[in-house]
């Protein structure tokens, strides 16, 4: 195996994703690859989305969660639409014809107020179990639950 300093920031980024986030999200019920993970019940289907800037260094990337939830119905319509698989777009929450859709910074409260936008930074070679850890946290705490009030 390649020595992490060897590695850039992109597959740092790549490599954590893969080895601590999908991991734990599968053990949260979402399943799915590379960094879009569904859960889904029998009339909605809920995403979350590991979504990084565009601007990055090759030593650190910066990256944050969008979570979404959408009925069967209108998936289906949107895809008579659009046969294509809607992109998700950094958003404040909203409901309409594409759904409900949140940046996990709106979900996130601190004494009962959002904490508004909230990304994490991944530098090439440091550990990132915590790091890894904290995003898990805050999709069981905070979006899994909206999330699924808004499935039910």
């Amino acid at each position: 195996m390649e020595s992490e300093l060897e590695r850039n920031a992109q597959e740092w980024f790549r490599f954590m994703v893969d080895t601590n986030l999908a991991p734990g999200l599968r053990a949260l019920g979402f399943f799915g690859v590379g960094r879009r993970f569904r859960i889904e019940s029998n009339r909605h289907w809920g995403e979350v989305v590991v979504e990084q800037t565009r601007s990055f260094t090759a030593r650190a990337v910066r990256f944050t969660v969008h979570v979404g939830v959408i009925s069967r119905d209108e998936w289906a319509q949107q895809l008579r639409v659009r046969p294509y698989y809607p992109a998700s777009k950094p958003a404040p929450v909203q409901t309409g014809a594409a759904g409900w859709q949140a940046p996990i910074g709106e979900l996130v409260t601190v004494a009962g107020h959002p904490i508004g936008e909230l990304w994490w930074e991944l530098e090439v070679g440091r550990p990132f179990d915590s790091l890894a850890r904290e995003v898990l946290t805050a999709v069981r705490e905070f979006a899994l639950p909206a999330m699924r009030d808004r499935m039910a």
